[in-house]
């Protein structure tokens, strides 16, 4: 089982993951082959998100702007909206192969439709940090989650529904989403389980400006375990009760005391 949503987080965390059909393009040979002619770039055909804290995964597909995908199945220009709208209300956002894949996605799509970037955000990319701390066998979203217990992909195999989407078919659109939504679900699961290691986490704390709080996850229940020295300053080791990390506070040279208020003996 997936760890629950613990901590008093006061940034704006979203979870969120694309798919993206494939270019299509014309080809000699099956293997190593040199593309002739792009016919059709790539684009987003669906999305799903969801902000920590809140229920439920969301999804925005390329069918549900009616008008447009009437006019242009291919035409991602509404879709690509929302998710800029989204992005831009972020504070931080998590996804697994962000900084390859999702992010950069993103970018390629708002610079093609002219939308500029959204207000700076943060990023947590899962993938990054289960290559980063750890020796797994493999990395996958499917792998880390059923090896964690928190959860798998589907069983059957996909390897017509991105055509059939691309198609038209409705009920390959109803199939891709759910697939889509799934993953965010695996994704937050992970993330929760990893953010504990994750020593470059964005400080939550001081994006909610509760600056007492654990900087991972912004609970208050920070417990007292020991203390770090260095050449310069002695700091008390603190353990978040609630998600598990392991932070420090500066010990004050005046007191002998930490900084922070609410750390507990």
């Amino acid at each position: 089982m997936p760890p629950t949503e613990r901590g008093t987080v006061g940034a704006r965390i979203l979870f969120y993951d694309l798919e993206v059909t494939p270019m299509l393009g014309w080809i000699y040979e099956r293997f190593d082959a040199n593309v002739i002619h792009v016919e059709r770039e790539s684009y987003i055909m669906c999305f799903a998100y969801k902000w920590f804290g809140e229920s439920g995964v969301h999804s925005v597909a390329l069918p549900d702007f009616a008008d447009e995908y009437h006019n242009d199945p291919h035409d991602d220009g509404a879709l690509v909206r929302k998710l800029w709208a989204l992005l831009d209300q972020a504070d931080i956002v998590i996804a697994h192969n962000a900084g390859k894949f999702d992010n950069r996605v993103s970018s390629e799509r708002f610079l093609t439709h002219r939308l500029g970037p959204p207000a700076p955000y943060k990023t947590v990319d899962t993938l990054t940090a289960a290559r980063r701390y750890f020796k797994n066998s493999s990395n996958s979203l499917d792998n880390l989650c059923t090896k964690l217990g928190i959860g798998s992909k589907p069983s059957e195999t996909h390897s017509r529904l991105w055509h059939d989407c691309v198609g038209g078919d409705r009920e390959a659109w109803r199939k891709m989403v759910r697939y889509c939504k799934h993953d965010v679900e695996l994704l937050e699961g992970l993330y929760l389980t990893l953010r504990p290691y994750i020593a470059n986490h964005p400080n939550v704390a001081l994006l909610s400006g509760n600056l007492d709080a654990c900087p991972k996850c912004g609970s208050n229940a920070l417990q007292a375990r020991g203390l770090q020295r260095s050449s310069v300053a002695t700091y008390q080791r603190v353990h978040c009760q609630d998600c598990g990390a392991w932070s420090r506070v500066r010990v004050s040279e005046q007191t002998g005391k930490p900084t922070h208020v609410n750390v507990t003996p």
